[in-house]
Protein backbone atom coordinates (compact mmCIF):
# COMPACT_ATOMS: atom_id res chain seq x y z
CA UNK A 1 0.00 0.00 0.00
CA UNK A 2 1.28 3.48 -1.26
CA UNK A 3 2.15 5.71 1.50
CA UNK A 4 2.36 8.98 -0.89
CA UNK A 5 1.25 10.26 -4.05
CA UNK A 6 4.18 9.96 -6.01
CA UNK A 7 7.31 7.05 -6.21
CA UNK A 8 9.34 8.25 -3.43
CA UNK A 9 12.78 5.84 -5.03
CA UNK A 10 13.49 4.19 -7.92
CA UNK A 11 16.48 2.42 -7.20
CA UNK A 12 15.44 1.07 -3.74
CA UNK A 13 13.24 -2.73 -3.46
CA UNK A 14 10.33 -2.07 -1.35
CA UNK A 15 7.93 -4.94 0.10
CA UNK A 16 4.99 -3.47 1.45
CA UNK A 17 3.06 -5.17 4.54
CA UNK A 18 -0.28 -4.26 4.22
CA UNK A 19 -2.62 -7.73 5.09
CA UNK A 20 -3.71 -9.42 7.33
CA UNK A 21 -1.41 -9.86 10.38
CA UNK A 22 -2.17 -11.67 13.59
CA UNK A 23 -3.16 -10.29 16.70
CA UNK A 24 -3.34 -10.47 20.18
CA UNK A 25 -4.62 -7.98 22.91
CA UNK A 26 -2.65 -7.94 25.98
CA UNK A 27 -4.76 -6.21 29.11
CA UNK A 28 -2.41 -7.70 31.66
CA UNK A 29 0.68 -6.29 30.04
CA UNK A 30 2.56 -9.89 30.18
CA UNK A 31 3.47 -10.04 26.98
CA UNK A 32 7.18 -8.75 26.89
CA UNK A 33 8.32 -11.15 30.08
CA UNK A 34 6.59 -14.13 28.24
CA UNK A 35 8.44 -13.41 25.38
CA UNK A 36 5.43 -12.48 22.93
CA UNK A 37 8.46 -11.49 20.01
CA UNK A 38 9.99 -14.88 20.48
CA UNK A 39 7.07 -17.24 20.39
CA UNK A 40 4.16 -15.57 19.87
CA UNK A 41 0.90 -17.54 21.34
CA UNK A 42 -2.13 -18.38 19.47
CA UNK A 43 -3.74 -15.35 18.03
CA UNK A 44 -7.74 -14.20 19.23
CA UNK A 45 -7.84 -12.90 15.18
CA UNK A 46 -6.13 -11.40 12.09
CA UNK A 47 -6.80 -7.78 11.72
CA UNK A 48 -5.77 -5.38 8.36
CA UNK A 49 -3.01 -3.46 8.21
CA UNK A 50 -3.33 -0.76 8.25
CA UNK A 51 -5.70 -0.67 10.48
CA UNK A 52 -7.01 -0.15 14.12
CA UNK A 53 -8.46 -2.82 16.83
CA UNK A 54 -10.89 -0.08 17.92
CA UNK A 55 -13.17 -0.42 15.17
CA UNK A 56 -13.73 -4.51 15.55
CA UNK A 57 -16.48 -4.97 17.70
CA UNK A 58 -14.77 -7.40 20.23
CA UNK A 59 -12.55 -4.43 20.47
CA UNK A 60 -14.37 -1.56 20.44
CA UNK A 61 -13.56 0.44 23.90
CA UNK A 62 -10.39 -1.89 24.38
CA UNK A 63 -6.98 0.56 25.66
CA UNK A 64 -3.91 -1.05 26.08
CA UNK A 65 -1.11 -3.13 24.94
CA UNK A 66 -1.67 -5.58 22.05
CA UNK A 67 0.53 -7.58 19.74
CA UNK A 68 0.59 -8.03 16.24
CA UNK A 69 2.72 -10.96 13.86
CA UNK A 70 3.47 -10.79 10.38
CA UNK A 71 5.77 -13.41 8.42
CA UNK A 72 7.55 -11.62 5.05
CA UNK A 73 9.64 -12.87 2.24
CA UNK A 74 13.07 -10.48 1.90
CA UNK A 75 14.21 -11.24 -1.75
CA UNK A 76 17.99 -10.58 -1.30
CA UNK A 77 20.35 -10.24 1.03
CA UNK A 78 21.26 -6.37 2.58
CA UNK A 79 20.21 -3.82 4.63
CA UNK A 80 16.57 -3.79 5.40
CA UNK A 81 14.91 -0.88 6.68
CA UNK A 82 11.59 -0.89 8.26
CA UNK A 83 9.08 2.01 8.24
CA UNK A 84 6.29 2.70 10.17
CA UNK A 85 4.32 6.02 9.04
CA UNK A 86 2.00 5.56 12.33
CA UNK A 87 1.29 3.23 15.47
CA UNK A 88 -1.07 4.43 18.01
CA UNK A 89 0.41 5.65 20.67
CA UNK A 90 3.69 3.31 21.77
CA UNK A 91 5.36 1.08 19.59
CA UNK A 92 7.92 -1.75 20.54
CA UNK A 93 9.39 -3.65 17.21
CA UNK A 94 11.34 -7.44 16.80
CA UNK A 95 12.79 -8.88 14.12
CA UNK A 96 13.33 -12.55 14.03
CA UNK A 97 13.08 -11.97 17.85
CA UNK A 98 15.83 -8.96 18.03
CA UNK A 99 14.61 -5.93 19.67
CA UNK A 100 14.60 -3.36 17.20
CA UNK A 101 13.66 0.13 18.75
CA UNK A 102 10.63 1.40 20.44
CA UNK A 103 8.61 4.79 19.76
CA UNK A 104 6.44 7.11 21.25
CA UNK A 105 3.60 9.35 19.72
CA UNK A 106 1.18 8.03 17.44
CA UNK A 107 1.32 10.38 14.66
CA UNK A 108 4.91 10.58 13.29
CA UNK A 109 6.69 8.45 11.37
CA UNK A 110 9.50 6.06 12.67
CA UNK A 111 12.13 3.47 11.22
CA UNK A 112 14.63 1.04 12.52
CA UNK A 113 17.43 -0.67 10.39
CA UNK A 114 18.83 -4.00 10.41
CA UNK A 115 22.81 -4.80 8.66
CA UNK A 116 21.80 -7.70 6.77
CA UNK A 117 19.40 -10.28 7.99
CA UNK A 118 19.16 -12.33 5.11
CA UNK A 119 17.20 -13.86 1.90
CA UNK A 120 14.20 -15.56 2.95
CA UNK A 121 11.09 -15.12 5.45
CA UNK A 122 11.35 -13.32 8.26
CA UNK A 123 8.84 -12.43 11.39
CA UNK A 124 8.36 -9.22 12.49
CA UNK A 125 6.41 -8.66 16.30
CA UNK A 126 4.82 -5.06 17.12
CA UNK A 127 3.69 -4.44 20.53
CA UNK A 128 1.17 -1.26 20.29
CA UNK A 129 -0.17 0.43 23.41
CA UNK A 130 -3.02 3.24 22.49
CA UNK A 131 -3.42 4.12 26.81
CA UNK A 132 -2.75 7.65 27.19
CA UNK A 133 -1.95 9.44 30.77
CA UNK A 134 -1.05 12.69 32.37
CA UNK A 135 1.91 12.44 30.59
CA UNK A 136 1.44 11.43 27.31
CA UNK A 137 0.87 13.61 24.24
CA UNK A 138 -1.69 13.57 23.84
CA UNK A 139 -2.87 13.04 27.11
CA UNK A 140 -5.81 10.93 28.56
CA UNK A 141 -9.30 12.04 27.80
CA UNK A 142 -8.62 14.07 24.69
CA UNK A 143 -11.89 14.75 22.67
CA UNK A 144 -10.81 12.64 19.86
CA UNK A 145 -10.61 8.55 20.15
CA UNK A 146 -7.21 7.41 20.88
CA UNK A 147 -7.01 3.96 17.92
CA UNK A 148 -4.87 1.72 18.80
CA UNK A 149 -2.90 0.06 16.07
CA UNK A 150 -0.36 0.05 12.81
CA UNK A 151 -2.94 2.16 11.44
CA UNK A 152 -1.03 4.07 8.78
CA UNK A 153 1.07 2.36 6.26
CA UNK A 154 4.38 0.08 6.81
CA UNK A 155 7.33 -1.41 4.88
CA UNK A 156 10.57 -3.03 4.70
CA UNK A 157 13.16 -2.03 2.03
CA UNK A 158 16.25 -3.04 0.95
CA UNK A 159 19.18 -0.19 1.50
CA UNK A 160 22.81 0.55 0.71
CA UNK A 161 25.40 0.46 3.64
CA UNK A 162 25.15 4.57 2.86
CA UNK A 163 21.76 5.87 1.98
CA UNK A 164 19.36 8.58 2.42
CA UNK A 165 17.58 8.87 5.13
CA UNK A 166 15.92 12.48 4.20
CA UNK A 167 16.07 15.53 3.11
CA UNK A 168 14.52 19.06 2.82
CA UNK A 169 13.74 21.25 0.41
CA UNK A 170 13.46 24.79 1.38
CA UNK A 171 12.88 27.76 -1.38
CA UNK A 172 12.45 31.25 -0.81
CA UNK A 173 12.47 34.02 -3.63
CA UNK A 174 15.90 35.68 -4.49
CA UNK A 175 14.76 37.83 -6.71
CA UNK A 176 12.31 38.37 -9.64
CA UNK A 177 13.81 35.67 -12.00
CA UNK A 178 15.13 33.21 -9.57
CA UNK A 179 14.61 31.40 -6.22
CA UNK A 180 17.02 30.25 -4.05
CA UNK A 181 16.60 26.66 -2.48
CA UNK A 182 18.25 25.76 0.82
CA UNK A 183 18.70 22.06 0.70
CA UNK A 184 19.83 19.69 3.71
CA UNK A 185 19.81 15.67 3.35
CA UNK A 186 20.14 13.45 6.40
CA UNK A 187 22.20 10.47 5.70
CA UNK A 188 22.65 7.27 7.35
CA UNK A 189 26.43 5.26 7.12
CA UNK A 190 26.35 2.11 8.66
CA UNK A 191 29.44 1.10 6.89
CA UNK A 192 31.67 1.76 9.89
CA UNK A 193 34.48 4.20 8.16
CA UNK A 194 33.97 7.79 7.37
CA UNK A 195 33.56 8.09 3.13
CA UNK A 196 33.58 9.71 0.44
CA UNK A 197 30.31 10.05 -1.59
CA UNK A 198 29.16 12.24 -4.51
CA UNK A 199 25.98 14.01 -3.98
CA UNK A 200 23.56 14.62 -6.72
CA UNK A 201 20.10 17.04 -6.64
CA UNK A 202 17.80 17.32 -9.45
CA UNK A 203 14.79 19.15 -10.19
CA UNK A 204 12.01 17.94 -12.65
CA UNK A 205 15.18 16.07 -14.08
CA UNK A 206 17.43 18.53 -14.00
CA UNK A 207 21.01 18.51 -12.19
CA UNK A 208 21.50 21.39 -10.10
CA UNK A 209 24.40 20.38 -7.88
CA UNK A 210 26.58 17.64 -8.05
CA UNK A 211 30.07 17.14 -5.60
CA UNK A 212 32.10 14.76 -4.21
CA UNK A 213 31.72 14.84 -0.07
CA UNK A 214 33.19 13.62 2.84
CA UNK A 215 30.73 11.88 5.32
CA UNK A 216 31.83 11.80 8.82
CA UNK A 217 30.24 9.64 11.61
CA UNK A 218 27.05 7.43 11.47
CA UNK A 219 24.09 9.80 11.07
CA UNK A 220 26.17 12.78 8.72
CA UNK A 221 24.30 15.75 7.27
CA UNK A 222 24.80 17.46 3.87
CA UNK A 223 23.47 21.30 3.24
CA UNK A 224 24.08 23.59 -0.09
CA UNK A 225 22.33 26.11 -1.62
CA UNK A 226 20.93 26.08 -5.77
CA UNK A 227 19.22 28.77 -7.40
CA UNK A 228 16.12 28.10 -9.30
CA UNK A 229 15.48 30.34 -12.40
CA UNK A 230 12.05 31.69 -13.39
CA UNK A 231 10.24 29.84 -10.57
CA UNK A 232 6.75 28.83 -10.84
CA UNK A 233 4.53 29.97 -7.55
CA UNK A 234 2.44 27.65 -5.97
CA UNK A 235 -1.02 29.01 -4.81
CA UNK A 236 -4.51 27.83 -3.97
CA UNK A 237 -5.34 29.16 -7.50
CA UNK A 238 -1.97 27.80 -9.16
CA UNK A 239 -0.39 24.48 -7.07
CA UNK A 240 2.54 24.23 -8.48
CA UNK A 241 4.85 21.58 -7.54
CA UNK A 242 8.06 20.76 -8.40
CA UNK A 243 9.62 17.02 -8.32
CA UNK A 244 13.18 16.75 -6.31
CA UNK A 245 15.66 13.93 -6.46
CA UNK A 246 18.33 13.12 -4.40
CA UNK A 247 21.04 10.21 -5.79
CA UNK A 248 24.06 8.99 -4.40
CA UNK A 249 25.18 7.27 -7.86
CA UNK A 250 28.23 5.16 -6.09
CA UNK A 251 25.69 2.94 -3.56
CA UNK A 252 23.01 3.64 -5.85
CA UNK A 253 20.61 5.13 -3.55
CA UNK A 254 17.92 7.82 -4.25
CA UNK A 255 15.14 9.77 -3.22
CA UNK A 256 12.11 11.66 -4.06
CA UNK A 257 10.12 14.32 -3.09
CA UNK A 258 7.89 17.24 -3.76
CA UNK A 259 8.10 21.08 -2.81
CA UNK A 260 6.36 24.41 -4.09
CA UNK A 261 8.17 27.81 -4.22
CA UNK A 262 5.98 29.98 -2.25
CA UNK A 263 6.33 32.96 0.55
CA UNK A 264 3.84 33.48 3.48
CA UNK A 265 4.74 36.75 5.60
CA UNK A 266 3.05 38.71 8.20
CA UNK A 267 1.99 42.70 7.40
CA UNK A 268 0.36 44.18 9.98
CA UNK A 269 -2.88 41.72 10.95
CA UNK A 270 -2.79 40.11 7.52
CA UNK A 271 -1.22 37.40 6.19
CA UNK A 272 0.70 37.44 2.50
CA UNK A 273 0.98 34.90 0.11
CA UNK A 274 2.98 35.43 -2.65
CA UNK A 275 2.56 39.39 -1.81
CA UNK A 276 -1.17 38.99 -1.75
CA UNK A 277 -3.82 38.83 1.39
CA UNK A 278 -4.35 35.42 2.18
CA UNK A 279 -7.63 35.09 4.23
CA UNK A 280 -7.98 32.24 5.27
CA UNK A 281 -11.43 30.40 5.27
CA UNK A 282 -11.46 26.58 6.39
CA UNK A 283 -12.07 23.35 8.62
CA UNK A 284 -10.89 21.37 11.23
CA UNK A 285 -10.38 17.67 10.37
CA UNK A 286 -9.38 14.28 12.41
CA UNK A 287 -8.51 11.41 10.41
CA UNK A 288 -11.35 9.64 11.20
CA UNK A 289 -14.27 7.49 9.95
CA UNK A 290 -16.79 5.29 11.07
CA UNK A 291 -15.77 2.28 9.57
CA UNK A 292 -12.02 2.62 9.67
CA UNK A 293 -11.69 4.80 12.68
CA UNK A 294 -8.17 6.86 12.31
CA UNK A 295 -7.55 4.13 8.93
CA UNK A 296 -8.69 6.39 6.80
CA UNK A 297 -8.49 5.12 3.30
CA UNK A 298 -7.34 6.89 0.26
CA UNK A 299 -10.26 7.03 -1.52
CA UNK A 300 -11.73 8.82 1.72
CA UNK A 301 -8.64 11.10 1.83
CA UNK A 302 -9.05 12.35 -1.46
CA UNK A 303 -13.04 12.86 -1.09
CA UNK A 304 -12.41 14.87 1.98
CA UNK A 305 -9.86 17.36 0.08
CA UNK A 306 -12.67 17.38 -2.86
CA UNK A 307 -15.21 18.03 -0.34
CA UNK A 308 -13.32 21.02 1.67
CA UNK A 309 -12.38 22.68 -1.96
CA UNK A 310 -16.74 22.34 -2.80
CA UNK A 311 -17.23 24.29 0.53
CA UNK A 312 -14.74 27.01 -0.84
CA UNK A 313 -12.62 26.28 2.30
CA UNK A 314 -8.87 27.42 1.37
CA UNK A 315 -7.16 26.02 4.37
CA UNK A 316 -6.95 22.64 6.97
CA UNK A 317 -5.94 22.48 10.75
CA UNK A 318 -5.73 19.09 12.91
CA UNK A 319 -4.91 18.80 16.58
CA UNK A 320 -1.90 16.20 15.07
CA UNK A 321 0.27 15.59 11.78
CA UNK A 322 -2.27 14.06 9.52
CA UNK A 323 -1.93 10.75 7.10
CA UNK A 324 1.10 12.06 4.64
CA UNK A 325 -1.89 11.52 2.08
CA UNK A 326 -3.71 14.21 2.94
CA UNK A 327 -0.63 16.62 2.86
CA UNK A 328 0.06 15.62 -0.29
CA UNK A 329 -3.47 16.06 -1.61
CA UNK A 330 -3.41 19.51 -0.02
CA UNK A 331 -0.14 20.12 -1.94
CA UNK A 332 -1.61 19.11 -4.77
CA UNK A 333 -5.01 21.12 -4.80
CA UNK A 334 -4.18 24.35 -2.90
CA UNK A 335 -5.33 24.25 0.04
CA UNK A 336 -2.63 25.28 3.55
CA UNK A 337 -2.36 23.61 6.22
CA UNK A 338 -1.86 24.34 9.81
CA UNK A 339 -0.06 21.93 11.31
CA UNK A 340 -0.16 20.93 14.82
CA UNK A 341 1.64 19.04 18.05
CA UNK A 342 -1.11 17.09 20.17
CA UNK A 343 -0.67 18.65 23.05
CA UNK A 344 -4.08 19.46 23.96
CA UNK A 345 -5.48 21.20 26.89
CA UNK A 346 -2.42 20.48 29.22
CA UNK A 347 -2.82 22.19 32.36
CA UNK A 348 0.15 23.82 33.87
CA UNK A 349 0.83 21.04 36.43
CA UNK A 350 1.03 18.75 33.31
CA UNK A 351 3.27 21.32 31.51
CA UNK A 352 5.71 21.83 34.59
CA UNK A 353 6.98 17.90 34.05
CA UNK A 354 9.92 17.78 32.29
CA UNK A 355 9.30 14.51 30.62
CA UNK A 356 6.01 16.21 28.56
CA UNK A 357 8.23 19.02 27.77
CA UNK A 358 10.17 16.64 26.30
CA UNK A 359 7.40 14.85 24.43
CA UNK A 360 6.32 17.51 22.88
CA UNK A 361 9.43 18.95 21.66
CA UNK A 362 10.04 15.39 19.87
CA UNK A 363 6.87 15.16 18.20
CA UNK A 364 7.27 19.28 17.20
CA UNK A 365 10.76 17.94 15.51
CA UNK A 366 9.23 14.64 13.92
CA UNK A 367 6.37 16.63 12.49
CA UNK A 368 8.52 19.51 11.18
CA UNK A 369 10.78 17.14 9.80
CA UNK A 370 8.40 15.19 7.92
CA UNK A 371 6.17 18.06 6.66
CA UNK A 372 8.80 20.28 5.93
CA UNK A 373 8.49 20.05 2.07
CA UNK A 374 5.35 20.48 2.38
CA UNK A 375 4.06 23.61 0.51
CA UNK A 376 0.94 24.10 1.83
CA UNK A 377 2.26 24.21 5.47
CA UNK A 378 1.04 27.41 7.20
CA UNK A 379 2.22 27.26 10.79
CA UNK A 380 3.76 24.64 13.01
CA UNK A 381 1.57 24.75 16.43
CA UNK A 382 2.97 23.54 19.44
CA UNK A 383 -0.55 22.79 21.03
CA UNK A 384 -4.27 23.62 21.92
CA UNK A 385 -6.21 25.40 24.47
CA UNK A 386 -3.62 25.16 27.26
CA UNK A 387 -6.05 26.68 30.38
CA UNK A 388 -3.93 29.21 32.62
CA UNK A 389 -0.79 29.13 30.01
CA UNK A 390 0.01 32.22 31.48
CA UNK A 391 1.12 30.49 34.73
CA UNK A 392 3.86 28.72 32.36
CA UNK A 393 5.43 31.89 30.95
CA UNK A 394 8.91 30.52 31.17
CA UNK A 395 8.43 26.86 29.65
CA UNK A 396 5.83 28.04 26.73
CA UNK A 397 8.67 30.33 25.85
CA UNK A 398 11.21 27.76 26.21
CA UNK A 399 9.29 25.65 23.96
CA UNK A 400 8.96 28.52 21.81
CA UNK A 401 12.52 29.13 21.72
CA UNK A 402 13.31 25.46 20.40
CA UNK A 403 10.26 25.36 17.82
CA UNK A 404 12.17 28.36 16.40
CA UNK A 405 15.92 26.34 16.22
CA UNK A 406 14.01 23.36 14.41
CA UNK A 407 12.63 25.24 12.11
CA UNK A 408 12.51 29.85 11.48
CA UNK A 409 10.70 29.37 7.76
CA UNK A 410 6.75 29.02 8.58
CA UNK A 411 4.85 30.87 11.66
CA UNK A 412 5.64 29.30 15.09
CA UNK A 413 2.06 29.76 17.04
CA UNK A 414 0.58 27.80 19.77
CA UNK A 415 -3.55 28.35 19.91
CA UNK A 416 -5.24 30.04 23.20
CA UNK A 417 -9.18 29.85 24.08
CA UNK A 418 -10.89 32.98 24.12
CA UNK A 419 -9.94 36.37 23.88
CA UNK A 420 -7.17 35.79 25.80
CA UNK A 421 -3.75 37.86 25.74
CA UNK A 422 -0.69 38.19 27.84
CA UNK A 423 3.34 38.52 27.19
CA UNK A 424 3.32 34.97 25.25
CA UNK A 425 1.19 36.34 22.85
CA UNK A 426 4.16 38.58 21.90
CA UNK A 427 6.47 36.17 20.72
CA UNK A 428 3.87 34.31 18.42
CA UNK A 429 4.19 34.95 14.75
CA UNK A 430 0.30 34.06 14.56
CA UNK A 431 -2.12 34.51 16.90
CA UNK A 432 -4.49 31.59 17.07
CA UNK A 433 -7.23 31.69 19.26
CA UNK A 434 -10.60 29.61 19.29
CA UNK A 435 -13.93 30.87 20.14
CA UNK A 436 -17.16 29.06 20.72
CA UNK A 437 -19.73 31.61 21.30
CA UNK A 438 -23.44 30.94 21.92
CA UNK A 439 -22.41 29.07 25.19
CA UNK A 440 -22.25 25.82 23.93
CA UNK A 441 -20.58 24.30 26.65
CA UNK A 442 -23.33 25.49 29.16
CA UNK A 443 -26.47 22.69 29.13
CA UNK A 444 -29.42 25.55 30.15
CA UNK A 445 -28.13 28.16 27.71
CA UNK A 446 -29.71 28.63 24.44
CA UNK A 447 -29.21 32.47 23.38
CA UNK A 448 -30.49 34.34 20.60
CA UNK A 449 -28.72 34.70 17.26
CA UNK A 450 -27.91 38.43 17.86
CA UNK A 451 -25.56 37.39 21.28
CA UNK A 452 -23.11 35.85 18.14
CA UNK A 453 -21.51 39.41 17.23
CA UNK A 454 -21.75 40.43 20.93
CA UNK A 455 -19.73 37.39 22.16
CA UNK A 456 -17.42 37.97 19.06
CA UNK A 457 -16.78 41.27 19.25
CA UNK A 458 -15.06 40.66 22.52
CA UNK A 459 -12.04 39.16 20.15
CA UNK A 460 -11.41 42.87 19.65
CA UNK A 461 -9.29 43.22 22.66
CA UNK A 462 -6.61 40.70 21.14
CA UNK A 463 -6.44 43.28 18.27
CA UNK A 464 -6.20 46.02 20.13
CA UNK A 465 -3.35 44.67 22.66
CA UNK A 466 -1.54 43.31 19.05
CA UNK A 467 -2.32 45.58 16.10
CA UNK A 468 0.28 44.50 14.35
CA UNK A 469 -0.26 40.68 14.49
CA UNK A 470 -2.33 38.49 12.32
CA UNK A 471 -5.18 36.72 14.52
CA UNK A 472 -6.82 33.56 13.76
CA UNK A 473 -9.75 32.02 14.95
CA UNK A 474 -8.85 28.58 14.80
CA UNK A 475 -12.32 26.85 15.80
CA UNK A 476 -15.19 29.14 15.62
CA UNK A 477 -18.72 27.63 15.51
CA UNK A 478 -18.52 24.80 17.69
CA UNK A 479 -22.21 23.77 17.88
CA UNK A 480 -23.21 20.09 17.43
CA UNK A 481 -26.28 18.56 15.53
CA UNK A 482 -27.59 15.93 15.18
CA UNK A 483 -27.58 14.58 11.50
CA UNK A 484 -31.42 14.95 9.96
CA UNK A 485 -33.30 16.41 13.27
CA UNK A 486 -34.94 19.47 12.33
CA UNK A 487 -36.71 22.19 14.52
CA UNK A 488 -38.61 25.05 14.15
CA UNK A 489 -37.35 26.71 17.00
CA UNK A 490 -33.96 27.70 18.57
CA UNK A 491 -33.19 24.52 19.89
CA UNK A 492 -29.86 22.46 20.45
CA UNK A 493 -28.99 19.51 18.44
CA UNK A 494 -30.99 20.89 15.46
CA UNK A 495 -29.34 21.40 11.99
CA UNK A 496 -31.14 24.82 12.38
CA UNK A 497 -28.86 25.66 15.07
CA UNK A 498 -26.05 24.00 14.13
CA UNK A 499 -26.08 25.81 10.65
CA UNK A 500 -27.10 29.34 12.09
CA UNK A 501 -24.08 29.02 14.91
CA UNK A 502 -21.53 28.38 11.73
CA UNK A 503 -22.76 31.08 9.73
CA UNK A 504 -22.81 34.01 12.03
CA UNK A 505 -19.51 32.98 13.39
CA UNK A 506 -17.91 32.69 10.04
CA UNK A 507 -19.22 35.95 8.84
CA UNK A 508 -17.92 37.71 11.53
CA UNK A 509 -14.59 36.56 11.09
CA UNK A 510 -14.72 37.05 7.60
CA UNK A 511 -16.04 40.72 7.71
CA UNK A 512 -13.39 42.01 9.99
CA UNK A 513 -9.83 43.00 8.10
CA UNK A 514 -8.36 42.60 11.33
CA UNK A 515 -8.95 38.86 11.65
CA UNK A 516 -6.56 37.32 9.19
CA UNK A 517 -9.10 34.11 8.93
CA UNK A 518 -10.97 31.59 10.58
CA UNK A 519 -11.54 27.86 10.66
CA UNK A 520 -14.88 26.07 11.55
CA UNK A 521 -14.93 22.98 13.72
CA UNK A 522 -15.38 20.88 12.52
CA UNK A 523 -15.55 19.18 9.00
CA UNK A 524 -17.32 15.98 9.54
CA UNK A 525 -18.64 14.17 12.56
CA UNK A 526 -15.54 12.04 14.86
CA UNK A 527 -15.73 9.48 17.39
CA UNK A 528 -15.19 10.82 20.96
CA UNK A 529 -13.25 9.42 23.91
CA UNK A 530 -15.39 7.23 26.10
CA UNK A 531 -14.61 9.97 29.19
CA UNK A 532 -16.35 12.46 26.91
CA UNK A 533 -19.62 10.70 27.36
CA UNK A 534 -20.12 13.10 30.24
CA UNK A 535 -19.10 16.39 28.04
CA UNK A 536 -22.89 15.84 26.39
CA UNK A 537 -21.24 13.35 23.19
CA UNK A 538 -24.29 12.32 20.88
CA UNK A 539 -23.08 8.31 21.74
CA UNK A 540 -19.95 8.92 22.36
CA UNK A 541 -19.12 10.98 18.77
CA UNK A 542 -18.41 14.82 18.44
CA UNK A 543 -21.29 15.71 16.00
CA UNK A 544 -19.98 19.26 15.50
CA UNK A 545 -19.67 18.43 12.18
CA UNK A 546 -20.99 19.68 9.08
CA UNK A 547 -21.06 17.03 7.33
CA UNK A 548 -21.48 13.64 9.40
CA UNK A 549 -19.38 10.79 9.92
CA UNK A 550 -20.10 9.50 5.96
CA UNK A 551 -19.71 12.88 4.79
CA UNK A 552 -23.15 13.71 3.99
CA UNK A 553 -23.37 17.39 4.52
CA UNK A 554 -25.97 19.03 6.72
CA UNK A 555 -27.71 22.71 6.47
CA UNK A 556 -24.25 24.46 7.82
CA UNK A 557 -22.54 22.74 5.35
CA UNK A 558 -24.17 25.17 2.39
CA UNK A 559 -24.60 27.88 4.84
CA UNK A 560 -20.80 28.16 4.90
CA UNK A 561 -20.36 27.04 1.42
CA UNK A 562 -22.79 30.20 0.23
CA UNK A 563 -20.60 32.24 2.71
CA UNK A 564 -17.55 31.25 1.33
CA UNK A 565 -17.88 31.30 -2.03
CA UNK A 566 -19.37 35.02 -1.98
CA UNK A 567 -16.27 35.91 -0.05
CA UNK A 568 -14.21 34.33 -3.20
CA UNK A 569 -16.03 36.28 -5.43
CA UNK A 570 -15.10 38.85 -4.27
CA UNK A 571 -11.70 38.69 -2.56
CA UNK A 572 -8.21 38.75 -3.94
CA UNK A 573 -5.99 35.78 -5.03
CA UNK A 574 -2.66 35.02 -3.98
CA UNK A 575 -1.33 35.76 -8.24
CA UNK A 576 1.05 38.24 -8.01
CA UNK A 577 4.21 37.44 -10.31
CA UNK A 578 7.57 36.72 -8.69
CA UNK A 579 9.03 39.98 -9.38
CA UNK A 580 5.91 41.87 -7.13
CA UNK A 581 6.07 39.04 -5.05
CA UNK A 582 10.12 39.60 -4.42
CA UNK A 583 9.42 43.00 -3.89
CA UNK A 584 6.49 42.78 -1.78
CA UNK A 585 8.69 40.35 0.63
CA UNK A 586 11.58 42.85 0.92
CA UNK A 587 8.91 46.01 2.14
CA UNK A 588 7.20 42.82 4.93
CA UNK A 589 9.95 40.67 6.27
CA UNK A 590 11.43 37.37 6.08
CA UNK A 591 9.76 34.74 4.07
CA UNK A 592 8.02 31.53 6.06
Amino acid sequence: MATRLFPTTSLRTQIQLAGFWDFLPDPQGRGEANKYFDRFPKPETRIWIPGTWNTYARYWHYEGPAWFRRRFQVPNEGRLRLRFAGVFYRARVWLDGKFLGAHEGGYTPFSFTEANPGKGEHELVVMADNSLDDETVPKGGVDWFPYGGIYRPVYAELVPDVFIHDFHVTPSVASAQTANLRVKVFLRNGSGTDREEQVTFEVNGRVLYSQKLKLNGAEPEVSFSVPLEKPNLWSPASPFLYTARLYLPQTGDDQYTRFGVRSFVSDGPRILLNGEPFKVRGANRHDDHPDWGSAVPPHIIRQDVEILKRLGANAARSHYPVDEMFMDFCDENGLVFLDEVPAWQNLPAQLAKESVQNKIKAQFREMVYRDMNHPCVLSWSLGNEWPEFEKSHDIIKSLIEYARSIDNSHFITFVTGGARTGPISALLDVICTNWAQYQWYDPFTCPAPEEAEKAMAKLNRIHESFPDKPVLITELGAAESQAGWHNWGNVKWSEEYQARNVSDSARYSLDQDWIAGGLVWQYADTRSAPSRFLAGRLRGWNAKGVVDGYRSPKMAFYKLQELFHDFQAVGSRATKTTEQMADQTGRTGSQR
